[in-house]
């Protein structure tokens, strides 16, 4: 089986995932428990760093997609930086590229998130 490493830290107010590898169908619920827990702790603008990530299946893409929706219903928004150039089209194949920011570098995409609005 081939590796695939997570890992997160939050960068001002950002939760950033560091994906390493080969994300496929053995290793989404990784994942997904990372990503949802991001969100429960209220982390609702995300980047997903994807520098190292050589290979995502159909699978992981639906788990980014599963929670657009949340997101930005809560003022926040999911973002994607670093790909490599294989992993970039096999997102622009799927439409992807259409419904998120692709950026090229992790410094750029923290720029482009807006604050959250302060919660009453």
């Amino acid at each position: 089986m081939k590796s695939f490493q997570i890992r997160s830290k939050m960068v001002n107010s950002v939760a950033v995932l560091y994906l390493k590898g080969h994300l496929d169908a053995h290793q989404v619920a990784r994942f997904e428990k990372e990503l949802v827990r991001m969100i429960k702790e209220g982390n609702f603008n995300i980047l997903i760093n994807g520098q190292d990530l050589s290979y995502i299946t159909s699978a992981g893409m639906g788990i980014i997609m599963g929670y657009i929706d949340e997101v930005r219903e809560k003022g926040g928004d999911i973002k994607l930086c670093a790909l490599n150039e294989r992993v970039h089209e096999t997102f622009d194949l799927v439409g992807f590229t259409e419904i998120y920011d692709f950026v090229p570098n992790e410094q750029s995409a923290l720029e482009k998130f807006k604050p959250l609005p302060v919660k009453a």
